[in-house]
């Protein structure tokens, strides 16, 4: 009669789960469209690009109101074209590399706040305290972020890119732009430090010790009268 097999003795996230939390591409599109107006006006202007003097035709329509490009104004054209290549190509290669901003797995979480360049810093659960999703303030509005805080804040360093610090251990990672909500990742996050600052099950096998070694063994032998 076969058995069914047994029930898995751990109830929270499984040691091989992976939780990637990505960036939506909305805002990263608007960076590119930007660069691309920014390229159009300033080549424009150094170049003379037909689409730019389209723009002045129908903005002066007689040619003798048409005012003079001066060193300053091509100045300012080759910063508009500069910064303009700049937010294209950096857009470019966010969507390329399409790095997560947060990857947690059962060695730890990897939050990518050294640049956007550079690798992400992997932070052991022992040295995770806490974490928790709130609302924090800047200069553009409420932003939502997750709180993380560190027993060893030195792995991440004075600076973090696309973070702050609002306490001496207790790391801001900003989220607008995450496609999950920061409670539900602070959540999952939970979930992931239990399991992985739990030490593993030990494991019960055969006693590797060898056998005592002993003399071998005496047969008894029939008696010279032939008795047993």
């Amino acid at each position: 009669m076969s058995q069914a097999p047994a029930a898995p003795l751990e109830t929270e996230p499984d040691w091989h789960a992976v939780l990637r939390v990505r960036r939506r591409l909305g805002g990263r599109w608007s960076l590119a469209l930007v660069g691309a107006l920014l390229i159009l006006h300033g080549g424009g202007l150094l170049f003379g690009w037909a689409p730019t003097r389209t723009i002045l035709g129908l903005i002066y329509p007689n040619e003798d109101d048409l005012p003079g490009i001066e060193t300053r104004d091509m100045g300012w054209a080759a910063m508009f074209l500069i910064v303009g290549v700049i937010l294209v190509v950096w857009t470019f290669v966010r969507l390329v590399s399409r790095r997560p901003a947060l990857r947690a797995d059962r060695d730890g979480l990897a939050l990518a706040v050294r640049g956007p360049f550079r690798r992400a810093v992997t932070i052991p659960w022992s040295e995770v305290d806490s974490v928790s999703a709130t609302t924090v303030s800047d200069d553009y509005g409420d932003v939502p972020a997750l709180l993380i805080r560190l027993a060893d804040p030195g792995r991440i360093g004075p600076n973090p890119w696309g973070a702050r610090w609002i306490e001496p251990s207790t790391l801001s990672v900003s989220a607008p732009d995450w496609r999950r909500h920061p409670q539900s990742v602070a959540d999952r996050l939970l979930g992931f430090a239990a399991t992985g600052t739990r030490p593993p099950p030990d494991e019960t096998g055969p006693d590797p010790t060898p056998p005592l070694a002993t003399a071998d063994p005496v047969v008894d032998g029939p008696s010279e009268d032939g008795s047993g």
